[in-house]
């Protein structure tokens, strides 16, 4: 923007010229992000300034969403933005957006958003957000205002707000991004304003809504959704919903937590988890939209404890069904996460992203499998059915197993053991079991880390087992080499032909070699130790005289 520009928004004379400016400075600078013109003769201060004494101008109401807008299009640059932004200038937003004048949560104070104009309110909402993102300036001084009250106050009114589904998403954009950045405000949220309490009815609420509209379609058409079980929710529903779980899953992170801490969070977890169930039944648009909703699901359900997985699997009542069942129970909703899995195994390639990109959901499957008997058991027979064709290495193929198989040898390590405690869960810890569908090669690592190399099993499951091998299986087991868990085709006999003088020069090469490999530092051998890990070896002799023992089945 130009010095006279600057210096016609300042004097406030015109307003129609000032209009063709702010308009003009929107459509130049659309997709810009960083103004180092504005670095010259102070005119970055100028401009902001000329602009929020516009917005606290009442005679320039007309321009008040231009305004608001080059505020934000300015925001994007964080230069010099904590020198720039004050008190004053953070109230005029908070204002703007109807965010103000909450200090008591009972609806007469409620009532400002209808007061205010909707396209001003959305820019608002906006610019605080990307201040509040760029700035800690800007979040220190939201602190010290009413702008939670604020906030929580608006989501206690979603049913009835006016123009909700332009004003919530920016809402709750903000307050994920308050709740991610400032500690007291995330506390002042969660435990005093209950907004825990609050989200859930508003995804209940957004849920009864779908539904609502489902069950409207299905009565006017020929029956193309079913009831609430599968509601079907609008693009702006889902950034919503999406939004809301981003910050939930602020309010709730704890250090893996397996118990509620006391009776509040413990009703307040009962009634999280059927709302977090119907949304895993619920549909979108795309598929991307539906991935991106289980993903920010998965993520919250990092942090529920694992006593309370077992509402995701609600029994059956009688004469109701469910797309997937299992043991009397719907598995709708954990399918819709081993769906997940495969989406999320499916778009990382390599090792860049893997640990952002698999871990929560490893996470949540891990603690699915080891707190609920019937959910392990239905994971089982997804991820490990039963084996038919050991004609390839487990790694090798398009099924989940040997996708998760073939994590098992990945780099990143927090991965690599989360795929191997998922598969070792779904295997009841019995290392034989575990060989058997893995190969030893994969599934060595994780055996040494629980000393389990020696054989048995670590968890405490029942003894029945519903592992029936099939005929294929038995008629290949003879030929199948565990360390690679597939058959080998028979292999030529290297000494056939030779003079036992011939064998016994290849046995001394082969030993000179392995000896200068130790003493190179290149390989260090090892034994199996009572405490089933592996344990160095100074001389070979104490091989001969500790024999390994060999897993158990």
């Amino acid at each position: 923007m130009e010095e006279r520009e600057i210096e016609t928004l300042s004097k406030n004379d015109n307003k129609e010229e000032v209009s063709q400016i702010l308009q003009r400075f929107l459509k130049n600078n659309e997709n810009v992000f960083n103004f180092p013109g504005l670095a010259e003769k102070n005119q970055r201060a100028l401009l902001w300034t000329a602009l929020f004494q516009l917005l606290q101008d009442k005679s320039s109401a007309s321009v008040h969403a231009l305004c608001l807008a080059s505020v934000r299009v300015l925001s994007r640059d964080k230069s010099d933005l904590e020198n720039l932004i004050c008190e004053r200038w953070v109230t005029t937003l908070i204002e703007r957006a109807g965010l103000y004048n909450f200090e008591a949560l009972d609806e007469e104070s409620m009532m400002p958003l209808d007061l205010i104009e909707k396209d001003v309110a959305v820019e608002a909402l906006k610019c605080l957000c990307n201040l509040t993102f760029n700035s800690e300036v800007a979040r220190a001084l939201c602190a010290h205002t009413s702008i939670a009250q604020g906030l929580v106050a608006r989501l206690r009114i979603y049913k009835d707000m006016p123009f909700k589904e332009e004003i919530m998403l920016f809402d709750l954009k903000l307050l994920f991004i308050l709740t991610a950045l400032r500690h007291d405000i995330k506390t002042k949220i969660k435990d005093e304003l209950h907004g825990m309490e609050y989200l859930i009815n508003c995804l209940g609420e957004i849920l009864t809504e779908a539904s609502t509209k489902a069950e409207d379609q299905a009565s006017s058409s020929s029956g193309l959704v079913e009831g609430a079980h599968h509601c079907f929710l609008q693009d702006d529903q889902q950034a919503i919903v999406c939004e809301i779980l981003k910050t939930q899953f602020n309010l709730i992170l704890q250090s893996g937590s397996e118990e509620p801490a006391d009776e509040e969070e413990e009703a307040m977890y009962l009634k999280l988890m059927p709302v977090m169930t119907a949304l895993l039944y619920a549909h979108t648009s795309t598929e991307e939209k539906l991935m991106e909703m289980r993903s920010n699901i998965a993520n919250l359900l990092t942090s529920v404890p694992p006593m309370f997985y077992p509402f995701l699997t609600p029994e059956l009542t009688k004469g109701e069904r469910a797309q997937y069942e299992y043991d009397g129970r719907n598995m709708d909703a954990l399918q819709a996460l081993i769906l997940l899995l495969q989406y999320r195994l499916t778009i990382t390639t390599g090792t860049k992203n893997q640990y952002e990109n698999l871990s929560p959901i490893l996470t949540v499957l891990n603690k699915s499998s080891r707190g609920c008997r019937s959910q392990r058991k239905y994971l089982r027979q997804v991820v490990l059915p039963p084996l038919r064709d050991v004609s390839r290495p487990p790694e090798k193929g398009n099924t989940l197993r040997n996708q998760l198989c073939r994590l098992l040898t990945t780099p990143v390590t927090s991965v690599r053991d989360l795929v191997a405690e998922f598969l070792f869960i779904l295997c009841k810890e019995k290392v034989g079991r575990m060989v058997k569908y893995t190969g030893f090669g994969n599934a060595a690592g994780h055996l040494a880390q629980k000393g389990l190399l020696s054989g048995g099993r670590s968890g405490d499951y029942s003894s029945s087992s519903d592992d029936s091998d099939t005929e294929e299986y038995l008629e290949a087991q003879p030929n199948i080499d565990p360390v690679v868990g597939c058959t080998r085709p028979p292999r030529i006999n290297p000494f056939e032909g030779m003079t036992d003088e011939q064998k016994e020069y290849e046995a001394m090469k082969l030993v000179n070699l392995f000896d200068k490999m130790v003493s190179d530092g290149v390989v260090k051998p090892a034994r199996i130790g009572a405490d089933g890990r592996p344990q160095p070896v100074e001389h070979v002799l104490e091989l001969r005289d500790h024999p390994p023992n060999r897993p158990q089945s």
